[in-house]
């Protein structure tokens, strides 16, 4: 990435940031599912409380997130990603001293704060304001690192635990956002709307990048299709596969060949990321995210309809994985392609809202639905509530081809 004349001259701080959202990601969403059994044995807290953090981060992030879109666009991001860092260390170290549920919940409101402040939305308004008409491209190969967080941080937690304990290894996490991810975030220069020196024609392309391809009367209508397209998808893979291994057991398989089969899901995501970062910006981004939103739903469908074996689970997990991965990077450039630079940040804010309500609740209404009403009738209920998000994509496509 860093050699890449493409890069514009970011190479390096592009792979900084690349860092960043491993270091961010792996060290506050994906590290409850580590320190669980360590803060249950120490602290009684049991499953529901401790990913219950990962729920505060959620709504946290959707009720600051319209006020910090719009700060964005109007200074950039460096001040607002520079406070997050600190405000992330902050709250893990406060994680770090919990002695029960009140100390630890208040913990992830400050931990979700710098959450919004420095990762979710701010790290893609940063590469739209670093890279212009290269940003669909960058922002895919950020999101395929970022997919490696799990892969660092689990093993690296669990190996910190076991030499100094969960506490110490918080304090750590805390001291590499201070130490790693601060200076990182400092190193991004100014935001400016326009090079002050920019020739005529380049100033005429950057004005006709950040308007968009939604007319101004559309915008109201094409933001709430993109909001359901989204976030009906996203109530499905934000639940969904964290119950793959049991609906697989209930449908036969022993859990050793679950197991394995929902291990599957990682590396089908990662390669479907790859290939829309290398190949996608030759197709709309709406489309591609109809592709995605399509497939999901089929996949559902069709499972319950064909006997249970380890290779009819395996290619469930590989194509259901790719929509997923496919969806994830459209939900991130879409938005850019429709509304335009002009505004990019606000608007990322305002999508953040019903999106991340629905990511909150996927959990707890996954559980509920395999726990009462079995495998097949939950792969069902996934396929219609995809199958709401491909009719607002669908929408969208014809809206945008009749203008």
């Amino acid at each position: 990435m860093a050699a890449s004349p493409r890069f514009g001259g970011h190479g390096p701080l592009l792979c900084g940031l690349a860092l960043t959202r491993i270091i961010g990601w792996g060290s506050t969403f994906y590290s409850p599912s580590v320190l669980v059994s360590a803060l249950d044995r120490d602290i009684g807290l049991n499953t529901e409380i401790v990913f219950g953090g990962i729920t505060i981060l959620l709504i946290t992030g959707a009720l600051v997130a319209p006020a910090i879109g719009r700060r964005l666009d109007r200074e950039g991001t460096r001040r607002s990603m520079c406070v997050g860092a600190v405000a992330c260390a902050l709250g893990l170290a406060i994680l770090s001293l919990a002695q029960g549920p009140v100390s630890y919940l208040a913990s992830w409101f400050v931990i979700g704060i710098g959450h919004a402040l420095s990762l979710a939305n701010v790290g893609n308004v940063t590469i739209a304001q670093l890279m212009g008409d290269r940003t669909r491209r960058v922002i895919g190969l950020m999101m395929l690192v970022t997919g490696l967080a799990s892969s660092v941080f689990w093993p690296l937690t669990a190996a910190l635990m076991d030499a100094f304990g969960w506490r110490t290894t918080l304090l750590v996490f805390a001291a590499m956002q201070i130490v790693i991810v601060l200076p990182i975030y400092a190193a991004v220069p100014r935001f400016h709307h326009l090079p002050p020196s920019a020739p005529a024609g380049a100033v005429a392309a950057s004005l006709a990048a950040e308007n968009g391809r939604v007319a101004p009367e559309a915008r109201r209508a094409a933001f709430w299709l993109v909001a359901l397209a989204f976030s009906a998808s996203g109530l499905v893979s934000w639940g969904l596969p964290l119950h793959l291994i049991t609906l697989f057991q209930e449908a036969g398989l022993t859990q050793a060949e679950a197991v394995w089969i929902a291990s599957l899901s990682g590396p089908a995501t990662i390669a479907a990321r790859a290939v829309d970062a290398m190949a996608g910006e030759r197709l709309p981004a709406e489309k591609v995210a109809l592709f995605g939103l399509l497939l999901g739903p089929v996949m559902c469908l069709a499972l319950p309809l064909v006997p249970m074996t380890t290779m009819a689970a395996a290619a469930f997990v590989l194509l259901f994985s790719a929509a997923l991965g496919v969806i994830s990077v459209a939900r991130a450039t879409l938005p850019l392609a429709l509304f335009g630079r002009n505004g990019f940040a606000a608007m990322l804010g305002r999508l953040t809202v019903p999106q991340n309500i629905t990511f909150a609740a996927a959990p707890l209404l996954f559980a509920v639905l395999v726990e009462r009403f079995g495998a097949d009738a939950t792969l069902i209920v996934s396929a219609a509530i995809q199958a709401i998000g491909f009719a607002a994509m669908l929408a969208l496509v014809r809206m945008l081809a009749r203008a």
